[in-house]
């Protein structure tokens, strides 16, 4: 191992800002550059830019809040939508100091108006809090979180739009690991010195190039370039070389931005991760203790950064079976990309890398993709490419927060988050989620109403025979023996709501949900009278009814309902007299309790 010299003493870290104090550089912790973020083009607002700017190097320092290149492109572009818009809202200002609550909750306001989700108050939220010249009742403002709202603008995926994406996207890897992989194969022969007089050339220039040669010079410097005349003639010739069909040559060795989109949603087919962990994932280890002789069952160990979960913001799954053999596929797609670029200077760990013809790139080398996948049109190429349908038979749109949700949802389980918060935020708001469902919630109910109606409701019979009692409690709840306010008690000392062998302590009210309770036509005037008396009381007094009362009343209506007729509640309600008015005024009181 090369030994790592230290830093002399006195040594300072560099200026991340240039010499006009406009651009931030980054250092990411896989030691390549994110950015650089300028500010030049934002209007100045006297100290306020310059204010922000320091605010935004300390929050992207290596111990500061941002660390993902994604994350700190997001805050670069509100900064910068944040001075932009002071002017349009009248908030004059000149030093952030000056920018109380009021400001605040306008340029709140006009976001939260055109946007919904609260990605852009959140980030400004953090960027203002790290501002020193803040002032203490602004902070205070700032405190006020902002929350996702509980409904969004999208479901998930039905199930077969689910696995139509999941089947197109392995298609479509499998394609592309077969061309690399065939390149591959080539380099690795030509690296080795075997070649054939008879094999295949193509001329650039003044000399003629087999297929071996044309892709140890794309390996080594990471694109094809033909210069003129004819170049397209040449690229053509070239392709047809490298069997990159309609692509262009380069991509010979490396995956394109849209093939690379394939592997992604596999690995949110799989996994369920958003676009920020996907980005940061490296090249998995094989676990310790497998065969590294053998590629047919690989145990992968996956390392995985979610910034947001704070000092838990690092750790690993593993990969077995069908979900190891995407994982391998993916690192074999991307492998000869990660050797170009230990060659050109850059070498990295990432998992996920594209390649590019067109020279358009944040990467330092121009060459190379490794964030922010989903840019330029790429998922609608996608789209185009996978040709798929909806269920309506319209044109599927790939779109990664929605394959997220419905990994979610159609697997029911948590994805990168607590099972509460999977439940509460993904699953249960969720359509599918119900009707996936249906057939638990169904049976669930009809198994709720079996056991109300077998334990917990009084029963009704115009018939006593039909209960099959003994012939003296026939006759005692006949001769209103066995009555009690609401119907008749055919076993006091064995009450579900008492000690057993002790006699019935509970409210009369609770007839209504005991199995030893029966009434009968006799007992009909007296609960229709309760019942008035109960329709009344949620009128009156509406919050002791809802505390106290609304059980009691929807046995009540359930047991009128549903063992009385129409014809019969007229009858005996014409028969209700003042005794039973004032028997249901007594148990309303409370004055018949034990």
């Amino acid at each position: 191992m090369t030994p790592t010299a230290m830093p002399t003493a006195g040594y300072q870290r560099p200026n991340r800002l240039d010499a006009s104090g406009l651009v931030a550089s980054v250092i990411g912790t896989d030691a390549v550059e994110a950015g650089p973020f300028d500010f030049t083009a934002a209007p100045a607002h006297g100290e306020v830019r310059a204010e922000l700017i320091r605010a935004f190097v300390a929050a992207t320092d290596p111990d500061g809040r941002w660390r993902s290149p994604a994350s700190m492109g997001t805050a670069y572009r509100t900064a910068l939508a944040f001075l932009r818009s002071l002017d349009r809202l009248g908030i004059a200002i000149t030093s952030l100091a000056q920018f109380g609550p009021e400001a605040w909750w306008v340029w709140r306001a006009d976001r939260e108006s055109s946007n919904r989700w609260p990605g852009q108050v959140n980030v400004m939220r953090v960027l203002l809090k790290d501002t020193p010249e803040v002032g203490p009742l602004t902070r205070r403002a700032l405190s006020q979180r902002t929350h996702k709202p509980r409904k969004r603008l999208y479901e998930s995926y039905t199930v077969a739009e689910f696995d139509a994406i999941r089947r197109r996207a392995a298609e479509l890897t499998r394609a592309t690991e077969a061309r690399i992989s065939a390149n591959t194969t080539v380099l690795q022969a030509h690296r080795s010195g075997q070649r054939s007089s008879s094999e295949p050339t193509v001329t650039i220039g003044d000399r003629s190039w087999t297929r071996g040669a044309l892709l140890e010079r794309l390996q080594t410097e990471g694109r094809l370039n033909f210069g003129r005349p004819h170049a397209q003639r040449t690229a053509r010739e070239v392709a047809a070389l490298l069997g990159t069909g309609h692509l262009h040559p380069t991509y010979a060795l490396f995956p394109t931005r849209t093939e690379l989109l394939s592997a992604m949603a596999l690995l949110v087919c799989d996994r369920g991760y958003n676009l920020s962990t996907l980005q940061s994932m490296t090249v998995p280890d094989l676990a310790s203790g497998s065969d590294r002789g053998t590629h047919d069952d690989p145990v992968l160990v996956a390392h995985l950064d979610k910034p947001r979960r704070g000092h838990h913001r690092y750790f690993s799954n593993s990969f077995t079976g069908p979900q190891a053999r995407t994982l391998r596929r993916v690192v074999t797609i991307t492998a000869p990309a990660r050797e170009c670029l230990t060659g050109l200077g850059h070498p990295t760990s990432r998992l996920l890398i594209a390649g590019t013809s067109s020279g358009v790139t944040g990467h330092p080398t121009r060459i190379f993709v490794t964030d922010e996948f989903t840019n330029g049109g790429s998922v609608r190429r996608w789209d185009q490419v996978a040709n798929l349908t909806t269920d309506q038979g319209e044109l599927l749109h790939l779109h990664f927060n929605r394959l997220r949700l419905s990994e979610q949802v159609i697997n029911r389980k948590s994805s990168q988050n607590s099972d509460n918060v999977s439940e509460d935020v993904y699953r249960r708001p969720d359509a599918l989620t119900a009707h996936l469902l249906q057939d638990v919630i169904l049976d669930g109910q009809a198994d709720a109403v079996a056991h109300a109606e077998q334990t917990l409701q009084i029963r009704y019979t115009k018939d006593l025979a039909d209960l099959h009692l003994p012939d003296s409690t026939t006759k005692s709840v006949a001769d209103g023996a066995l009555d009690t306010a609401v119907g008749a008690c055919l076993d006091f000392t064995h009450s579900p709501f008492t000690p057993d062998g002790q006699a019935c302590t509970a409210s009369f009210l609770m007839c209504l949900a005991c199995p030893n309770a029966v009434a009968t036509p006799t007992h009909l005037p007296r609960l229709l009278a309760l019942l008035d008396a109960l329709d009344n009381l949620a009128s009156v007094n509406p919050s002791r009814f809802e505390q106290l009362y609304r059980g009691h009343h929807q046995r009540l209506k359930h047991l009128l309902s549903s063992s009385t007729t129409e014809a019969d509640r007229d009858a005996a309600r014409r028969a209700t007299n003042d005794t039973d008015r004032a028997l249901v005024e007594r148990l309303l009181r409370r004055d018949l309790d034990a």
